[in-house]
């Protein structure tokens, strides 16, 4: 029998989340990874996405980058606001989900979210490859991420939480981003980066 490299099996599990969602999120599952390999994977994603960032923000006019956005892209503000946000994420998916009387846990909901990201890594460097040459395109590509996203992300609470109706899981995932939301919004009007409101 031949033994699959973890190259291998990260490629494979890769495509295999483009197709068949749930069955690649039941196999990363199954891997049981200890809590620290999930947490490093998360910062290693993390940083990845870090870098993208500040790589697409390096093609866009100074005047026209926002300021949450250079916070974002900031290496010393940017890096922890990812793992946060990351973290908050994975806790509001699994706070949630058991609201609707799912069965996973913090730590596959983590392990699920960072995966995503990765996996969302790659049409956002095809993105930033096509941005200089065929803007257009690559705005066609950003578009389709964030469908991307919603898609996979449903279909892996589905896996994570048990559930057969990924509307269900898609209206979970709404409520965690307006969680998410809710919750950088404060942190960042407290920071100064966004208006915390008329003033009376």
């Amino acid at each position: 029998m031949t033994t699959m490299t973890p190259g291998a099996f990260f490629r494979d599990l890769f495509f295999e989340s483009l197709r068949e969602p749930r069955t690649a999120a039941r196999r990363l599952f199954a891997l049981d990874l200890p809590m620290q390999v999930r947490w490093l994977a998360l910062l290693l994603v993390s940083v990845l996405t870090l870098i993208a960032a500040n790589i697409m923000l390096s093609t866009v006019p100074a005047a026209e980058v926002q300021p949450w956005e250079q916070v974002w892209a900031d290496a010393w503000t940017g890096l922890p606001i990812q793992v946060m946000s990351m973290t908050v994420f994975a806790f509001a998916i699994a706070r949630i989900g058991a609201l609707f009387g799912g069965t996973g846990g913090f730590a596959d909901a983590l392990l699920a979210v960072t995966w995503i990201q990765g996996v969302l890594l790659v049409p956002q460097g095809i993105q930033i490859l096509l941005f200089p040459v065929a803007p257009f395109l690559a705005s066609l590509i950003a578009i389709g991420s964030v469908v991307l996203f919603f898609w996979l992300l449903s279909q892996f609470i589905c896996a994570l939480h048990g559930f057969q109706n990924a509307l269900t899981a898609f209206f979970g995932v709404l409520a965690s981003l307006v969680v998410l939301v809710i919750v950088f919004a404060v942190v960042f009007a407290m920071l100064g980066i966004l208006p915390a409101g008329p003033e009376g």
